[in-house]
C-alpha cells in the first residue's frame, strides 16, 4: 500500500481534512487509486531477493531515491521519486474474497446485514464542504460503493466511462443529449421541482427520497457548471502533458482526476483492473500492468507538486489484498 502526498496514518481521510483545516489549509482533496483484483506485493513494492528461488519471484529489486528501499524493477519512475510517497506494510486482513475484502478494506468496517456502511469517500463528501458548482466525491467510470446509511446525495458521481486518449468526453449524467440545450433542461427541471414541491406535501415522503431530490439538484448544477465541464475535458491538456501521463485510460483517468482536483472536488476514485493474475502473473505485471501504473502514477504525483497541491492531498494506492508466493 502507498501513501502518496501527506497522508498519515491512524487518521481518516475526513479526520485529516478536518485537522488540515483547523490548522489552516484552505482546501484538502483525497484520492483513491485503487488496483482491484489484488496485486501481488512480492512482486511489486517488497520483494524478497533473498527468498528461494520458488517463492522469490523473477523479477529484480531496483534502488530508489531512499536509501534501503529497492521495489521492482519494472517502476523505474516511481523509484525515481520515492522520496515522495510512503511504503505501509502494516495493514493486513483475513477475508479472502474480493468482493468482500474491498467493502471492508473501503469502509472500515465488515460488510454486515444490519448496518450498510459508506465508502469513506463518502464520508468526506458528507464532512468537508465544497464549491456549490462540483461534486465533492467523483468516481472514473464506476463506484467501488455507495454512501450506505449516510444517504445518496452523499455517493459517488460516477463518470461512466473512462476517458480515451484524444477523444471527447460524455459524462453519463451530466452531459447534454443531441439537441438538448440548458434552457431545454431548465424548463424540464422546473416541471420536476414542481412535482417535487406537490409530494413534499405527503406525510409519508421519507428520508431517501428528500435525499434523491437534493440529489437531482445537484446533476442540474453540474450541467450548468462550466467549471464541471472544463474539469472533465481533457482537450484542454497540451498533447506533450497527455503523452506525459500515458495514452493508456489509466494515465488519462489521472490527468482527469489531477484536473478535478485542481478545479475543487473533494475526493476522487480512480480504478486500475486486471491484477487478479492468478493466469501468467509475471507477463500480465511486466507487460500490460506495471508499466501503465509506473507512468500514470508517477506523473500525477509530479503534477500534484507542480501545482503546489502535493501538501493538501492525500492519495492513497491499494489493492483489496495481496498474493501468497505460491
Amino acid at each position: 500500500m502507498l501513501r502518496l502526498g501527506s497522508l498519515t496514518a491512524g487518521l481518516s481521510f475526513s479526520q485529516l481534512l478536518q485537522a488540515s483545516a483547523v490548522a489552516g489549509a484552505t482546501e484538502r482533496s483525497g484520492v483513491l487509486v485503487f488496483l482491484r483484483g489484488g496485486p501481488s506485493h512480492q512482486d511489486t513494492f517488497d520483494l524478497k531477493p533473498q527468498a528461494p528461488a520458488e517463492f522469490r519471484g523473477q523479477f529484480a529489486p531496483i534502488q530508489t531515491r531512499v536509501p534501503g528501499l529497492d521495489i521492482c524493477e519494472h517502476l523505474p519512475q516511481l523509484a525515481q521519486i520515492a522520496d515522495r510517497w510512503s511504503l505501509v506494510r502494516g495493514i493486513t486482513h483475513n477475508l479472502a474474497d474480493h468482493g468482500i475484502g474491498t467493502s471492508y478494506l473501503l469502509t472500515g468496517n465488515r460488510p454486515g446485514q444490519t448496518v450498510h456502511y459508506p465508502l469513506f469517500g463518502s464520508v468526506v463528501s458528507h464532512q468537508m464542504q465544497g464549491p456549490a458548482d462540483l461534486p465533492r466525491f467523483i468516481s472514473i467510470d464506476e463506484s467501488l460503493g455507495d454512501a450506505g446509511f449516510l444517504g445518496p446525495e452523499y455517493g459517488p458521481l460516477s463518470t461512466g466511462e473512462k476517458p480515451q486518449y484524444g477523444q471527447p468526453f460524455r459524462m453519463r449524467g451530466i452531459s447534454l443529449g443531441d439537441g438538448m440545450t440548458i434552457e431545454r433542461y431548465r424548463t424540464r427541471a422546473a416541471l420536476t421541482r414542481d412535482l417535487d414541491i406537490f409530494y413534499r406535501g405527503i406525510e409519508t415522503l421519507d428520508d431517501q427520497v428528500r435525499s434523491l431530490d437534493r440529489y437531482s439538484q445537484q446533476a442540474f448544477e453540474l450541467i450548468s457548471s462550466p467549471r464541471c465541464r472544463d474539469a472533465l475535458d481533457l482537450r484542454q491538456e497540451t498533447d506533450a502533458e497527455s503523452q506525459r501521463f500515458g495514452r493508456h485510460e489509466f494515465g488519462q483517468s489521472l490527468l482527469m482526476t489531477a484536473r478535478l482536483i485542481e478545479a475543487g472536488v473533494r475526493f476522487v476514485t480512480v480504478i486500475l483492473e486486471g491484477w487478479d493474475t492468478h493466469q501468467d502473473n509475471f507477463n500480465s505485471l511486466a507487460g500490460r500492468l506495471l508499466p501503465p501504473f509506473d507512468q500514470g502514477l508517477s506523473a500525477f504525483l509530479q503534477r500534484l507538486q507542480q501545482r503546489g497541491l502535493l501538501q493538501t492531498t492525500s492519495v492513497l494506492v491499494t489493492g483489496e489484498f495481496g498474493r501468497m508466493p505460491k
